[in-house]
């Protein structure tokens, strides 16, 4: 499972404030990059489907996301940890000097 940017972003707020409200993760979002409102919402519902992130309805105007532990949290995470060391592994490996 891929993750973009945009993505990593809402998730790490989210995760940051635990349970909040799409204003709060949005004003988080924020502090590291200029994005807008919807933007940011959208991103929410993508990693609701993807099954990263619970949302949970206080009522139609009150809506709480958190972070969703699981095996779709765990697939991405081990997708990412992949990608850095597809990246960066050729480059450690001449850091500590391990032949190929």
């Amino acid at each position: 499972m891929e993750l973009g940017e945009l993505e990593l972003a809402v998730l790490r707020a989210v995760r940051t404030l635990s349970e909040a409200t799409p204003g709060d993760i949005h004003r988080e979002v924020r502090k590291a990059r200029d994005v807008a409102y919807t933007s940011v919402t959208t991103t929410l519902y993508r990693l609701v489907d993807k099954d990263l992130v619970a949302m949970r309805k206080e009522s139609k105007k009150r809506v709480f996301y958190s972070i969703k532990d699981g095996k779709a949290y765990e697939r991405a995470m081990t997708s990412m940890m992949n990608r850095v060391v597809d990246t960066f592994g050729a480059i450690l490996d001449e850091l500590i000097g391990r032949p190929d």
